[in-house]
């Protein structure tokens, strides 16, 4: 038998920081606006930090069980039936949410770029690709978010700072808002941004040294969240919260009104939107992978491969049935809540029963 290749700490942050970067860059700015105004800076920041407490919680439960993954384990912590039904949620969590996310690719598509194609060519495109992508093992898995994670980071840092210069810093006063913000949107929807990051519980078992998993876990989401920051803090403060209200794809706006060079390169919304793609692809390369690796393990199927075409047509199905824009980023916030809510709660159950009845191994000196 061959050695089972295995990642190393670093790659595994890679993984998780071009997991969690993902497709809501475009609308982040307007939506954390709404409900935080002013505040928004400070509201992504404190979202960040309850996504890193829920990582945290994550990686520890998995570093009790180095050689095995989520659906392997929490049937050994809380026993076969609960365990069972646990992890029926988690896989209809990222099945809806990979379903949501094919039609918002969809949707950007055919509103700033295929303005006549319609909406089900886009998504049924992305759907397949994906699809196809995620019938590798865990490995290459990780070796192609290496390939594309410049493409998916360093772009957008790029326009971030570019940007800098038109920064008007009284746009972001008060720092603490002109009202009271509605605390619980405001952190479970920066939250939820990094959902993606459950993926170290499968990923764990191919870490070459699980004790230091934690690093790299902090760093992905560290990088990640820091982005996140520097996209609300430019964009609000070259907009304003109320213009920035206004606008559908506020960092594209941005990106549009990028000139540098003595003004001999502008417009860069064209790139700024095929990067993004990469973005997109990214994310829900890693959620399609959970989705089926979870039913996998339901159906107890020894390989992925199978599943991931099979749920092309639910993936797809699904993905048609919210009614127009407005419905399906209302009907992504309320499940991306969700499943924040829920897989953090499951994580914190799991390591505190584990801890309580001993099983695992306890991962001192992490």
């Amino acid at each position: 038998m061959p050695t089972l290749k295995k990642i190393s700490t670093i790659q595994l942050a890679f993984v998780i920081s071009s997991t969690v970067f993902g497709p809501y860059v475009l609308t982040l700015p307007r939506i954390i606006a709404e409900v935080s105004g002013t505040s928004a800076p400070l509201m992504t920041m404190a979202g960040t930090c309850c996504a890193a407490f829920s990582l945290f919680v994550f990686t520890r439960v998995s570093q009790r069980f180095s050689d095995q993954n989520l659906f392997e384990y929490s049937q050994t912590v809380i026993g076969k039936v609960p365990a069972l039904f646990a992890n029926f949620l988690v896989m209809a969590c990222f099945f809806i949410t990979s379903a949501m996310l094919f039609r918002q690719f969809g949707e950007v598509l055919t509103t700033v770029v295929f303005r006549s194609t319609p909406i089900e060519v886009s998504s049924l495109m992305i759907v397949i690709l994906v699809a196809l992508s995620c019938r590798r093992d865990r490995v290459k898995f990780t070796y192609i978010h290496l390939f594309y994670w410049p493409f998916v980071m360093l772009p957008f840092l790029f326009v971030i700072l570019v940007s800098t210069k038109a920064l008007e810093p009284l746009n972001l006063l008060p720092l603490l808002g002109n009202t009271t913000p509605k605390w619980l949107p405001s952190l479970i929807f920066p939250a939820s941004l990094y959902l993606g990051s459950f993926i170290i519980t499968i990923l764990l078992p191919v870490t070459e040294k699980p004790r230091r998993a934690l690093r790299g876990a902090m760093l992905g989401i560290g990088v990640s969240g820091g982005l996140y920051l520097l996209l609300v803090l430019t964009t609000i403060g070259i907009f304003g919260v109320q213009e920035t209200l206004l606008l559908s794809y506020p960092t594209l706006e941005m990106a549009r009104s990028i000139a540098f060079g003595g003004d001999v390169i502008e417009r860069l919304d064209a790139i700024f939107i095929i990067l993004w793609v990469v973005n997109v692809y990214t994310t829900l390369f890693s959620s399609y992978y959970l989705t089926s690796v979870s039913l996998s393990h339901l159906f107890k199927l020894k390989d992925h491969r199978l599943v991931t075409t099979l749920l092309i047509p639910f993936s797809f199905g699904v993905s048609l049935l919210p009614q127009d824009q407005f419905q399906l980023y209302a009907i992504s916030r309320i499940t991306d809540g969700a499943g924040y809510l829920f897989l953090t709660g499951y994580a914190l159950l799991l390591w505190v029963v584990s801890v309580i009845r001993r099983k695992g191994v306890s991962p001192h000196g992490s």
